[in-house]
């Protein structure tokens, strides 16, 4: 049996009815496409989900369930499961996540035309901490999953390299994860490891891009509690990746958004002289998240506004 082109490994923790099993329900479409094998693995859900997400897989052969006896964290949880995948990439997956229509088909396109020495490609989404992220909080999930179809409707074929990826949602080659062991368990319950392993892809030689072809909403931090616990592993994972990278750049997420939008204006120069109404949806949503996303602090929103002045009169010129 030839081995698939894509393994998706979707981790799966507690919710099941509003994480798992929507997450799930989204990726069907695939189910009988044979260049992709699906791989659940539950980190030892405490709610009954693992028993949910194990008889929702029964009903379908080609997923492959795993249970884990105990909660391995995210970076052992995605280790273990990556074991069980024989896929050229691995697209690995938060269980808080939902596909629109068409959007395994247009990875697959992505991947198949992937540039040597790309090791990981991420797709954008509505919630990241990097430059993945498209923000208009006015969208709901309905208006999300439609920008997502329309995206996968029309691709651009245009990669943007990233200093860093977010690992909601990623696609990997498989061998290049080997190589690199996987992600780091010593972050624990997770947080700041897949930040870590951005940095050694980077450092073994390998790129990482985004592409704009691909859309994966993400409903966001939907299977971690925002508590104190919670915070202190944050802070403690954050230090731990500053001492391993001291040589690390921290940028904010708008930053992050100019930079992709001045990349793709490097791509295509044409499109500064594109009227802002006539531009391709996905340079809409970043432009417009560069007024909508501002500091909050009076001093740092107008040097804010002096940053992006430039680019805003030069699509307002037009």
């Amino acid at each position: 049996m030839t081995a698939p082109f894509i393994s998706v490994v979707v981790l799966a923790y507690r919710q099941f009815e509003l994480t798992t099993g929507p997450c799930l329900a989204s990726l069907r479409p695939w189910f009988d496409d044979e260049e992709i094998e699906f791989i659940v693995f539950d980190n030892a859900s405490p709610d009954g989900s693992d028993a949910m997400a194990k008889h929702w897989c029964a009903q379908h052969p080609r997923l492959k369930f795993i249970q884990s006896e105990r909660n391995l964290g995210y970076a052992g949880g995605m280790n273990v499961a990556v074991e069980h995948a024989s896929g050229t990439w691995l697209f690995l997956v938060n269980n808080d996540t939902e596909f629109p229509a068409l959007a395994l088909d247009a990875l697959k396109k992505v991947l198949k035309s992937a540039p040597e020495r790309t090791a990981m490609i991420s797709p954008v989404t509505n919630a990241a901490g990097n430059g993945q992220r498209l923000y208009d909080p006015s969208r709901n999930r309905p208006d999300w999953m439609a920008i997502g179809e329309w995206f996968h409707l029309h691709p651009t074929g245009q990669l943007l390299h990233t200093y860093r990826s977010d690992f909601f949602c990623v696609a990997v080659l498989r061998q290049t994860w080997k190589n690199l062991g996987g992600l780091d368990p010593v972050f624990g319950m997770g947080y700041f490891e897949d930040f870590d392993f951005s940095l050694r892809l980077r450092a073994a030689g390998f790129e990482q891009v985004i592409t704009e072809d691909v859309f994966v909403y993400h409903q966001g931090s939907a299977t971690f509690k925002s508590t104190d616990s919670i915070h202190r592993l944050m802070k403690k994972n954050k230090r731990m990746m500053l001492t391993r990278h001291p040589q690390v750049k921290m940028t904010h997420v708008r930053l992050a958004n100019l930079q992709a939008i001045l990349d793709r204006l490097a791509i295509q120069p044409d499109l500064k002289s594109t009227p802002l109404a006539e531009q391709d949806l996905r340079l809409k949503l970043r432009i417009r998240a560069l007024e909508l996303d501002q500091p909050k602090s009076f001093f740092k929103r107008m040097l804010w506004k002096m940053k992006i002045r430039p680019l805003m009169e030069t699509f307002s010129k037009c």
